[in-house]
């Protein structure tokens, strides 16, 4: 009695252990942050040719994120620093200064007629353009900062 009491309880655990479900654990697929990427036309930072700042002076700003779709942006600030020169009225010797033109433009992607043509008659080798507080529009429709981007002249 004693034997088949142990054969049935022993049956019972092998049937529930062998019974047990395995649960497979599943990996989620990795997702990929959204980032972002400025330029002004083909240039996004970096040192470029005077020839093709000439080149892209009209063009607007873009922003373009890290699948390859673009948003309008809404309003941006550039900073041009360049060298400057002034006859100092005592001495009479020409010296050389950094100077800055700030402007903050809202409602477009692209600079005014007057900065365009700024740009093209006075960039020189050095000069340094600055675009940032890029603003546009997400996939969500909320206003977002694009990353600033830095160009100099060479």
């Amino acid at each position: 009695m004693n034997r088949i009491v142990f054969f049935l309880l022993m049956l019972l655990v092998c049937q529930f252990s062998v019974g047990q479900v395995v649960k497979k654990t599943v990996v989620a697929k990795e997702v990929q942050p959204i980032t972002y990427k400025s330029s002004w036309g083909p240039i996004n930072s970096g040192n470029a040719l005077i020839a093709q700042i000439n080149a892209i002076a009209p063009a607007a700003i873009m922003v373009k994120d890290n699948s390859g779709v673009f948003y309008p942006v809404l309003s941006f600030r550039i900073n041009y620093l360049f060298k400057g020169s002034y006859r100092d009225d005592e001495t009479q010797e020409v010296k050389i200064v950094n100077d800055l033109r700030v402007g903050d433009f809202y409602d477009t992607a692209q600079l005014p007629t007057v900065w365009v043509e700024s740009i093209q008659q006075n960039i020189k080798s050095g000069d340094v353009i600055l675009f940032s507080k890029i603003m546009f529009r997400n996939k969500a429709g909320k206003l977002q900062l694009a990353p600033e981007f830095k160009i100099i002249a060479e």
